[in-house]
């Protein structure tokens, strides 16, 4: 009663796989990045971060408003009048404008679109690096799905073989050892196959919460197009692919922009030591030497303490760190590029190595074959077992190497910040 309990439950595990599998729904690559690029809640908050440095540029251009002040005379000691400015009364006004110098308004605009030029490219960065998780996800969930469907498929079958023994080891035409064997296959099999639907969950998971929504998904890939992953066909040289990094990465744009975010900052900061001059009006009815006195105001702070000295001296110095900085990165991209080289000469060497078309081909007619005879007594349990192991194990081998291969020329079109494949 346990073994057809358990023989039940497997079934039934496997049952209830295939039908989440019916529901989920095809979607090639070009539509998962045109579903990335209009959900992916990461990118649109970022849309928002340009949108709001925009509008810091449109407010640096904007005037200092002017400051208006008035007085009202309330009388004198002798007779208080409030608010009264009939004759005998007083009232004054004045007009107060702050007119900036040193060019501190013009530099104040240029550091705010500098700032909003970084957010830019801070977009395209984040761009750059949820492009390579996506299409890491998209590829890993189509080839472990691929695996799936092998493993499935084995299953299916070593069931069928694992009844017929345990029928046939009732009437003692099978050593019961056998069918212990057997079972032991299938427990390890579906451990694998357990294992192997966790990684689509994962993945599965990752592709959702980068496309923006809770859809089960099955990568339609076109195998025929895979093709384009191939480095010397493009032609591509390594100085060629650093020299495009350097032009394209939006990592090393956005260190670029903060040394000349640092260098304005700088020059704001050396501006802001000079003094801005205070322009006005002022209009005195009764409290001059003259009655409705009209004057002009002119005011400057004097400069004899503060000089802005330590937020100069304080940029000067973030202008070193932003060069260093540069430095670093124009290293980063370099080393990165010849790093995702290096690993596409590794993974297209093992690669070639094998028809994987062919190889697979005559693999998949050999298991066949084996299984074949196994029912028909022609081969041993212990052979079977092994060409039964080594299957599973060149099928799960067989995708993880053209995954990692389509993974390293992903990261080399991450290094270099295009869509080189």
């Amino acid at each position: 009663m346990q073994k057809k309990l358990w023989i039940i439950t497997t079934a039934l595990l496997i049952f209830s796989l295939s039908s989440m599998a019916q529901v989920i729904q095809p979607i090639t690559l070009q539509e998962a990045e045109d579903t990335f690029l209009h959900r992916n809640y990461q990118l649109l908050a970022q849309r928002f971060r340009i949108d709001a440095d925009q509008a810091l540029v449109q407010q640096a251009r904007l005037w200092n408003n002017p400051s208006f002040s008035a007085t009202w005379g309330f009388g004198t000691t002798d007779k208080i009048q409030p608010f009264y400015g009939g004759n005998g009364g007083q009232t004054a006004y004045s007009v107060d404008q702050l007119i900036t110098l040193a060019g501190k308004r013009n530099k104040a605009v240029q550091l705010a679109k500098l700032n909003a030029g970084t957010t830019q490219s801070g977009f395209f960065e984040l761009m750059r690096t949820l492009r390579l998780q996506l299409r890491s996800s998209y590829y890993q969930l189509y080839f472990l799905q691929e695996t799936e469907k092998v493993l499935q498929q084995q299953l299916s079958n070593l069931q069928k073989i694992v009844a017929a023994y345990e029928d046939a080891d009732r009437k003692g035409s099978v050593a019961h050892a056998d069918v212990i064997r057997l079972r032991a296959l299938m427990v390890g099999l579906t451990n694998d196959y357990t294992d192997l639907k966790q990684q689509e969950l994962a993945s599965q998971l990752n592709l959702q919460q980068l496309l923006g929504n809770d859809r089960q998904y099955a990568p339609n890939v076109d195998t025929e197009g895979l093709s384009r992953y191939n480095l010397q066909l493009k032609g591509y040289t390594l100085p060629a692919l650093i020299d495009t990094a350097l032009l394209n990465r939006p990592d090393l744009r956005i260190a670029q922009q903060q040394l000349q975010q640092a260098q304005m900052n700088y020059s704001l900061q050396k501006a802001l030591a000079v003094p801005d001059l205070h322009v006005g009006a002022t209009y005195d009815k009764s409290g001059s030497y003259a009655p409705n006195f009209v004057g002009l105001t002119l005011g400057i702070d004097l400069p004899f303490w503060n000089r802005n000295q330590g937020n100069i001296r304080s940029a000067g110095s973030q202008v070193k760190v932003q060069e260093q900085n540069l430095a670093q990165g124009n290293n980063i991209v370099a080393t990165d590029v010849q790093q995702a080289v290096q690993k596409i000469s590794l993974m297209d060497h093992q690669y070639q190595l094998l028809d994987f078309r062919s190889f697979n081909q005559e693999y998949n007619k050999l298991i066949d074959e084996v299984a074949l005879n196994f029912r028909k007594g022609n081969i041993s349990l212990l052979q079977f077992i092994d060409y039964f192991n080594s299957y599973s194990d060149n099928v799960k081998n067989t995708n993880k190497l053209m995954l990692d291969r389509i993974t390293a020329y992903e990261e080399l079109n991450f290094a270099t910040g295009t869509e080189l494949f």
